[in-house]
């Protein structure tokens, strides 16, 4: 246990957020972090010519952008502008676009079917409410991102559904995802949860993010399917353990059902300095290098679990 680490990671915010969902105060988090070694290596990424990467980072640039452009996404007016762009961009490549409202909330929806066993579904998600702020990194980047997947996705068909979520009221305790995870009545058809947070700093610049299963039995799967993915598509990549339950994944494991949260190195001391602040906007701080990386590694690791017979 590098002690160091934690104690940076715990004195690098002086201020505390009173919002019922925060990371920082997941001391438990910390201390439970464990990097494994590099799956690839930079040398192994040259040599790998057969390689072939597929992530549009420049339309990502672009969708983050407007997604991110309101000052906070809490309110009514901006989350149903988000959720407007949201549909008008899943529609265009093909997905079918729904809402699920409950209590003073709504998530947003989108399902591409599956082609011999539509049953059988992968769910993607994200959150897409913010803290007082636009919300660029928390969670426009994970939201932009589940995007820029799911446009790779469309590109072909698979045997299983691909399930797109937007859990909205996340902020405030998961509530979003809660109201969803109660919904879901034929369980054994979910090959599991994927849930992208934040993923867009990353300040040591030594391509460490987390993939979180907490060790549970029944999501291994998913957190090997994107190791794997690390390790045949050579990316400079390394996988930080921690465990948390402080994120939309935790509604599906309180239902029995797999799930993994992938988010930038939080617990491990590279976390973003303007989390829940005012300063999360579109601006340097954001790396689209390693956003990239996460985001091939993921679409190669869903469309794995999709594919399978």
């Amino acid at each position: 246990m590098n002690w160091f680490l934690v104690v940076s990671a715990l004195l690098s915010f002086q201020v505390f957020s009173h919002d019922k969902h925060d990371w920082r105060e997941d001391y438990e988090a910390y201390l439970s972090v464990n990097y494994e070694f590099p799956l690839a290596s930079t040398k192994n990424l040259i040599q790998n010519k057969a390689v072939e990467y597929r992530i549009d980072i420049n339309d990502f640039k672009e969708n983050l952008k407007i997604f991110s452009s309101t000052s906070d996404r809490r309110s009514t007016e901006n989350l149903d502008s988000a959720r407007a762009f949201l549909k008008s961009q899943y529609e265009q490549i093909g997905f079918l676009v729904s809402d699920q409202p409950f209590g003073n909330g709504k998530n947003f929806i989108a399902e591409k079917k599956g082609t011999t066993n539509p049953e059988k579904v992968l769910i993607l998600s994200s959150h897409i409410d913010s803290v007082r702020c636009a919300g660029a990194n928390d969670n426009g980047t994970g939201t932009i991102g589940l995007l820029t997947v799911a446009k790779e996705l469309s590109k072909q068909n698979y045997p299983y559904t691909i399930r797109i979520l937007g859990f909205d009221k996340e902020e405030i305790g998961l509530v979003g995802s809660d109201a969803y995870v109660a919904t879901i009545s034929d369980k054994k058809n979910i090959i599991g949860n994927i849930n992208f947070e934040m993923m867009g700093v990353n300040q040591r610049q030594d391509g460490s993010f987390h993939v979180i299963d907490c060790q549970k039995s029944n999501s291994l799967h998913l957190s090997q399917a994107v190791r794997t993915a690390i390790s045949n598509l050579a990316l400079p990549l390394t996988i930080v353990k921690a465990c948390t339950d402080r994120s939309d994944h935790a509604s599906f494991w309180r239902h029995g059902l797999p799930a993994v949260v992938i988010s930038e190195n939080f617990f491990g001391g590279d976390a973003d300095p303007c989390y829940h602040a005012k300063c999360d906007v579109v601006d340097n701080r954001l790396n689209y290098n390693y956003m990239k990386n996460i985001l091939e590694a993921v679409l190669e690791a869903t469309e794995n679990l999709i594919s399978k017979k």
